[in-house]
């Protein structure tokens, strides 16, 4: 029975050792790195409040919403580069901006992309270039099918600020942190290329043979330590010494 425990372990550790070690790495540097530098933190400047002074002579929301299509449910006032501006809603998606005051159209542009990724950027460095984004075949550190722009500067991190280009929202900023954490998340769950799948049948079948290997190892752990041990049997067969009286 050992004999067949201790090759069955010993194959378990070849078919899933590598993995093995490598949910180890993978998860040691993942746990090393502060989610709030992963996810550029420190690199985001928060957009500043519209004064309310400025919030004077602005369109009402029936004048867009009237001309709004059926799908359009709702308007959010915010501000973009220091201007007031409507965005159309339909549920949660953003499908216009417009400006607040003169009711016209704001399109984002690759300019407009720019300006709004250097306002939002807090870190050292300065604008490098504005790429659009295919919503079809988006970046795999972007990962979002949404019309974006790819806001790129020569900081120390290679920072990439990701611009939506329908709201001017910013929606992710990627560093070489985030790239080496999302390389280990990829490797930890075994989706090397699309890095989101943690439920398909090949890391659920990994698993469950990493645990085995770990159990038979426990249980070889057991049964060499039960062998090894004391037995009384033999201790009670042993001579017992003679006090020394009575030795002749």
């Amino acid at each position: 029975m050992r004999r067949f425990l201790f090759r069955a372990h010993i194959w378990l550790g070849w078919l899933v050792g590598g993995q093995l070690l490598l949910w180890m790495l993978s998860g040691l540097v993942m746990t090393a790195m502060p989610i709030e530098a992963v996810r550029g933190t420190h690199l985001r400047a928060e957009p500043p409040a519209l004064p309310l002074a400025r919030m004077e002579d602005l369109l009402p929301p029936e004048a867009f919403l009237s001309r709004a299509g059926p799908g359009a449910d709702g308007l959010l006032l915010t501000s973009l580069l220091g201007r007031p501006v409507y965005r159309l809603l339909e549920g949660a998606e953003v499908v216009a901006l417009f400006d607040a005051r003169t009711g016209e159209r704001v399109v984002i542009d690759s300019a407009m992309a720019g300006a709004i990724a250097r306002s939002r950027y807090a870190g050292p460095g300065s604008l490098a270039g504005v790429s659009a984004v295919d919503p079809d075949r988006p970046p795999l550190e972007f990962r979002r099918d949404r019309p974006a722009y790819a806001a790129r500067f020569d900081g120390p991190e290679a920072p990439v600020f990701y611009v939506d280009a329908v709201s001017g929202e910013l929606l992710a900023v990627r560093t070489n942190r985030w790239r080496l954490f999302d390389l280990m998340w990829g490797l930890h769950i075994m989706d090397w290329r699309a890095r989101e799948d943690f439920n398909h049948p090949l890391l659920v079948g990994a698993a469950a043979l990493g645990l085995l290997a770990v159990l038979g190892g426990i249980v070889l752990l057991v049964l060499r330590a039960w062998h090894r041990r004391p037995r009384t049997g033999a201790l009670a067969a042993a001579p017992r010494p003679m006090p020394p009286g009575d030795q002749g």
